[in-house]
């Protein structure tokens, strides 16, 4: 096999690379600045030798940007299927909002990826670059979200006379909301529990058709 780009599927990931790739998230989620990882501590946590990753990437970046484009086009891949799962976009929000408000970690680790995808730094750079190519469009979260709004909008649930670009970026707009309601609990006394309802129900109001 080649060197990874971080585009394979699963099942064609060797474990080796997945260990590394877990080893990557995991020092992220628990505060390690992406861009100034090193690869002894991401093959320490891993527990391979350092030769072994070089044979598999070329560079320290790429070992960081391939596992975090990874970790986001499965991330997104589950969260489709689970959405897809519900029967309707009410549903699918209150499955949405519960899995966001579920383990510290997992809420500062997003924060953290948001912030790599939206940030002009060369590493950033690299992720959004594989993000973009072809092969991983679908697991985009913008076209996640379209696929989602968009049957909801063929059942009938949502307005059919907005963008859907407009529909999407609100959507996140009202979670981003949330997230910040769940993250600065401690620091601003605020009662996420309490703002829940009123992300859920904005998101309602905007989106969906009046009679509904």
């Amino acid at each position: 096999m080649g060197k990874i780009t971080g585009l394979e599927d699963m099942q064609n990931v060797p474990p080796k690379v997945q260990q590394i790739y877990r080893a990557v998230i995991e020092l992220i989620g628990e505060g390690e600045d992406a861009s100034s990882l090193r690869v002894s501590t991401i093959t320490d946590r891993a527990g391979i030798g350092k030769g072994t990753a070089y044979e598999y990437f070329d560079s320290k970046e790429e070992i960081v940007a391939c596992a975090v484009a990874y970790y986001i086009q499965h991330t997104f891949d589950w969260l489709e299927k689970a959405l897809m799962e519900r029967e309707t976009f009410r549903e699918q929000t209150d499955f949405l909002l519960n899995e966001m408000g579920k383990q510290d970690g997992r809420k500062f680790c997003f924060l953290r990826f948001v912030h790599l995808l939206t940030d002009n730094s060369e590493f950033s750079q690299l992720v959004r670059q594989k993000l973009t190519s072809e092969k991983a469009q679908r697991y985009l979260p913008t076209t996640v979200f379209g696929n989602v709004l968009k049957r909801s909008v063929e059942r009938g649930e949502l307005r059919s006379d907005l963008p859907m670009k407009y529909m999407i970026y609100s959507v996140f707009s009202h979670l981003i909301t949330y997230m910040m309601a769940l993250t600065t609990e401690e620091s601003f006394c605020m009662d996420s529990a309490q703002i829940r309802p009123y992300v859920l129900q904005g998101i309602l109001d905007e989106l969906c058709e009046k009679n509904k």
